[in-house]
């Protein structure tokens, strides 16, 4: 009697492990594209170094391998490519080719910037200024002419105006933005 369920859980066991390996997602591989930075004051942070941020976030969480930053930029400069151009489809492809990357990820940074107490909005010398910022990414994946992702993160850090509030906010949004990656 104890033969028969003991059959059928072994069994379970031997189905479950030859099922379970092709149920599980294959590991991508990813590089991160140094930022396109349209932002005032995105010098102030390195705006487009952030890059190096933003892949050790996504190294951190252990679902993609990422390629590292020094070598995407180092292909960049070999293929004679700026951030800019990383928005067209034919040369997003041609970089991830080069770094034998499944995803690359480009951002623009459209805002970094610093808000002093009266700068612009009525409600801003209320608040004390701040700091904002705002990265619009895209994921290509293989030769599509679409990106595979597109979404937009930002921040805010009120009354947190300069160097220390802006890297505050654009910590935050990279971090957003490594959390939505890490789910594709």
């Amino acid at each position: 009697m104890l033969r028969g369920p003991t059959i059928t859980v072994a069994a379970w066991l031997v189905l479950s492990l030859a099922v379970a390996p092709g149920a599980a997602q294959a590991v991508r591989t990813v590089a991160v594209a140094p930022f396109w930075d349209l932002s005032a004051d995105g010098a102030q942070v390195d705006a487009q170094g952030m890059n190096r941020n933003l892949t050790d976030l996504l190294a951190r969480a252990g679902r993609l391998q990422v390629v590292p930053p020094e070598r995407t930029a180092a292909a960049m400069r070999s293929l004679g490519l700026w951030p800019s151009q990383l928005f067209h489809p034919a040369r997003a492809r041609q970089l991830a080719q080069a770094v034998g990357a499944d995803w690359l990820v480009v951002g623009r940074w459209t805002h970094l910037d610093s808000l002093v107490q009266g700068d612009s909005e009525a409600d801003l010398p209320r608040r004390g200024g701040g700091a904002v910022a705002v990265l619009e990414v895209w994921v290509w994946e293989g030769g599509g002419p679409r990106p595979r992702y597109e979404a937009t993160f930002h921040a805010f850090r009120p009354a947190v105006a300069g160097t220390l509030g802006l890297r505050e906010a654009a910590e935050e949004v990279l971090r957003r933005a490594a959390a939505a990656l890490s789910r594709l």
